[in-house]
């Protein structure tokens, strides 16, 4: 599994065991619904760092830039003021 911006800004590599896998991908099913319910209602945008949003402007409708570990509700971003769900703290 690769850790990217981690401690120090420095990417790792690091293992993942296998007793964790069905419960990150019960994880990752629920992180897709919670995806599929923000595009349904209007909430298309996914926080992008440095010019990624300029690069891949369709980002926000892909589930692969989204958290793993979304919030269970949207907040408004204090710097652009838009409405998102962010990760969970």
């Amino acid at each position: 599994m690769l850790v990217r911006n981690g401690k120090g800004q420095k990417d790792r590599m690091t293992f993942l065991p296998k007793q964790v896998i069905p419960e990150l991908k019960r994880q990752i099913a629920w992180a897709t619904q919670r995806h599929q319910q923000d595009l349904e209602e209007g909430y298309d945008k996914v926080y992008l760092p440095f010019a990624l949003s300029r690069k891949y402007p369709n980002a926000g409708h892909e589930v692969g830039w989204r958290w793993v570990f979304p919030s269970r509700q949207r907040s408004r971003d204090k710097r652009s003021g838009i409405v998102w769900r962010h990760h969970i703290a």
